[in-house]
């Protein structure tokens, strides 16, 4: 009997140390991992549940960049009163209440060197629970977008550069190239500093041509600190010599004045005029003077345009014996050259067929 009665007090005993056992150690410190942009303020939740036991004290400590060894920062006695290093006064504030068991605390004008590990260690008369914190201090990229003028002919190079400099995390970058996609490229390349910032770089590379001088792209950057993408365009420049030269009237009305036209990047940085038999001609610039009724002028002419890569030229027939109707007699006389030339012709093949037969 004695000894049936001993096994029951040892299992009741036994019961009630496991069930104690549970109890403890079935407190609850809830808190979560949290990001926070650079310079922001955050708080970090640290709300004990599932026990009835009172707390002796809160202690907080971090593991930071700047502190890579666990420090303690915060002591909160079961009074409420608060003991903290004199130096991080202005870097954090208690905000929770020891009687209610929340122990949050709120941390101040975070930096990437406050980026780390924060533990909340709950003290109570029988025992301790911890939770940690990870806390992302994220930092918005600085976006640019860099290039510089190009000489034609040369082989692929690279055109323009985007930059994302010192965002945490890294930035996304990328071109949007449009009509170009499939007659350029792009590399992309990343450099992570010390603080933990990250240097994205989007190249644009290509064989610069006349055909992609004052063509837009544009570089996209995203990031999770801004609201919606970052869209910065680029012009791309392409210096080439003069291509095309092209004479026309300045205005349809005053033919008298004509304008030397050129295709080339840059303007060309001089205009030469010449009459072919050699006359003086009254010209500025690009334009030329030309008096309409005047019969001395007719001839023709030529501008030649030039800038630091080379020159091209082109040419101008006058006939000032009325401008429409000059144009009407050229294409008569033409036409009836022509005409001669294959009666002629005609004329000389039908001899020779009749003096065979």
């Amino acid at each position: 009997m004695h000894l049936l009665l001993w096994r029951r007090n040892v299992f009741d005993l036994f019961f009630s140390l496991f069930f104690f056992y549970l109890k403890c150690n079935s407190i609850t410190a809830v808190g979560h991992d949290v990001s926070v942009k650079k310079g922001g303020n955050i708080t970090l939740f640290c709300h004990l549940i599932e026990t009835e036991e009172n707390l002796i004290h809160i202690i907080w400590q971090k593991q930071t960049r700047e502190t890579p060894k666990p420090e303690t920062f915060l002591i909160v006695d079961k009074d409420g009163k608060t003991e903290n290093k004199n130096d991080l006064l202005d870097k954090f504030k208690f905000t929770g209440n020891i009687k209610e068991k929340n122990g949050s605390v709120q941390l101040l004008g975070m930096t990437l060197q406050d980026d780390g590990i924060y533990t909340c260690i709950s003290i109570f008369p029988n025992g301790k629970t911890q939770t940690d914190i990870n806390v992302t201090v994220r930092v918005p990229p600085v976006g640019n977008v860099t290039g510089k003028t190009h000489v034609w002919g040369h082989s692929d190079i690279i055109l323009a550069s985007c930059v994302a400099s010192h965002g945490r995390p890294a930035a996304e970058v990328f071109w949007r190239l449009g009509a170009l996609n499939d007659s350029l490229r792009t590399e992309t390349s990343s450099t992570e500093h010390t603080d933990g910032s990250v240097t994205s770089v989007s190249h644009t590379l290509g064989a610069p041509s006349k055909d992609l001088n004052q063509k837009k792209i544009q570089c996209v950057i995203k990031h999770s600190t801004l609201t919606k993408e970052l869209e910065l365009d680029y012009i791309i420049n392409v210096h080439y010599p003069p291509d095309l030269v092209v004479i026309s009237p300045d205005d349809p009305t005053q033919t008298q004045e004509y304008l030397c036209s050129v295709d080339c990047n840059p303007a060309p940085t001089s205009y030469i005029w010449i009459k072919l038999n050699g006359s003086t001609l009254r010209s500025e610039g690009n334009k030329l003077f030309i008096p309409k009724s005047s019969t001395d002028s007719n001839g023709v002419y030529i501008c030649t345009a030039s800038n630091q890569y080379g020159s091209a030229s082109g040419f101008l027939y006058v006939n000032n014996t009325g401008s429409t109707d000059d144009c009407w007699l050229l294409f008569g006389l033409v036409f009836s050259c022509a005409v001669l030339w294959i009666s002629l012709a005609y004329i000389l093949s039908s001899g020779r067929k009749m003096h065979r037969v």
